[in-house]
Order: C-alpha cells, then structure tokens, then sequence
C-alpha cells in the first residue's frame, strides 16, 4: 500500500512539474500598450474596440486560453483592428495583438503563440 502511494504522489508531482512547464500568462509581466492600428481602415473600428490600458491587456492575457493557430483561424473572428505593444515572458521582450474579436497572440523571436477569449467582453469596447 505504501509503494502505491509513494508511486501515485511521484506521478501528481511529475504532473505538477509539467504543467508548470507550459505557458502561464500569470508569467506575463511588464505588459505595455503601444498602439491601435487597423488593417481595414474603411471598416470603423475604434480605439474603444480593443483593451487599451496596460491593465486590461495583461487582464486579457491571464483569463485567455491558449489555442493553435487552426483553432484560431476555424473558431474565432480575425478582427481587422488590434492594439499591440510589449511584455516580458521568461525573462524575454515579446511583442503582443490583441485584437477586437478578443484573440490575440504573443510573439517571442521564433516563438508564437495563440490566445482566444471567451469570457472577456467586458474589456472590450461596446460591439456592434
């Protein structure tokens, strides 16, 4: 009995250790809003659209889920207007979108990863 619970307590610590080894936007430090750009400027998008506070952006980086890129490009709407700037990751300078439709992405040299937000409207301006 005491071996499998030697064997079931390595397993939950080995479990443990590699989840702390994935992404965890908690680890976004240092999150600063640059600006607002739009690819579409006929399509009147507004500031307001997009998070624009350095507290907002971090906020929409610890409650979004990181998703590949074919779950963000089959799910989610690839909004012509975003705001970007920078953040700290793993003592790293990354760039960073977030864009209207409340995906956004964070990019690290090589790096690049995918976020999506189901539960942040409220960061977002009024949508249409």
């Amino acid at each position: 009995m005491e071996v499998r619970l030697r064997v079931l307590a390595l397993a939950v610590g080995a479990a443990l250790v590699a989840s702390c080894a994935t992404r965890d936007a908690a680890s976004f430090t240092n999150v600063y809003v640059a600006q607002f750009h739009t690819d579409e400027p006929a399509a009147a998008c507004r500031t307001s659209d997009v998070p624009q506070s350095h507290g907002k952006a971090r906020e929409f980086f610890s409650r979004a889920k990181e998703v590949d890129y074919k779950a963000l490009h089959d799910d989610y709407e690839l909004a012509p207007c975003y705001v970007e700037g920078t953040l700290t990751w793993q003592g790293r300078s990354c760039d960073w979108q977030i864009r209207a439709g409340a995906t956004g992405s964070v990019q690290c040299g090589e790096q690049k990863l995918y976020f999506a937000c189901d539960s942040c409207d409220d960061l977002f301006g009024a949508k249409q």
